[in-house]
């Protein structure tokens, strides 16, 4: 009776230990890391441009980064938390408190809700407010121009309704987030109002530089 006791104690405490092992930690992130990213459009499923963002701080509590755009290389700045979601686009867009969509340690399984605003200085009164429930889906492989990967695939996904006019939907974003990237390798979004698929448009890892 003891030998068996003990035994399903050990079983228990390598299946504790594999589950835990299967969690990924929020990303070290370093300044001078860098990501370069093609903008798809995936109604025609053709790339309209190009990101490439370089940390230029990073903590605890947020990371900063300079970010170039179009083939000009127009200089523009983003801020995220710690766990890679949006406070701040390079575009003006502004995320009250944050976009919710990465909640470390990730494992396959976890969800949680998410709840924000987001305003656009640039659009006068324009904002939108988001309910979302995030998902970790499990693992998958991806293709894209930077190779192949491993990566959680993480859904988010509810309603949202405009606060400056009366415009609503619903709203799904996936992202594929690699470990060895510290960051997603591949985004999608999609959004549906009552006239249907409004939008559906991404963004696939050309190249990388972590440390």
């Amino acid at each position: 009776m003891l030998r068996s006791t003990l035994a399903f104690i050990a079983l228990s405490f390598v299946g504790v230990c594999h589950a835990q092992s299967d969690a990924v930690p929020r990303p070290n992130v370093k300044p001078g890391d860098s990501w370069t990213y093609r903008r798809m459009d995936y109604w025609t499923n053709k790339p309209n441009g190009r990101l490439r963002e370089t940390v230029t701080f990073a903590n605890d509590r947020v990371i900063q980064v300079v970010g170039y755009r179009g083939s000009q290389e127009k200089e523009v700045d983003a801020t995220y938390t710690a766990e890679w979601n949006f406070v701040s686009t390079a575009t003006g867009r502004v995320f009250d408190p944050d976009q919710g969509l990465f909640k470390f340690p990730l494992h396959p399984g976890d969800a949680h809700d998410a709840h924000y605003d987001m305003k656009d200085p640039t659009e006068g009164p324009y904002e939108v407010r988001f309910d979302r429930h995030v998902k970790v889906i499990g693992w998958e492989d991806v293709t894209v121009p930077a190779g192949k990967f491993r990566a959680l695939r993480v859904e988010s996904e509810g309603p949202f309704s405009r606060v400056d006019i009366a415009v609503a939907g619903t709203a799904k974003e996936t992202a594929w987030y690699a470990p060895e990237v510290k960051r997603y390798v591949k985004w999608t979004y999609e959004n549906w109002t009552f006239k249907g698929k409004n939008q559906w448009r991404g963004q696939e890892l050309i190249e990388y530089k972590v440390q």
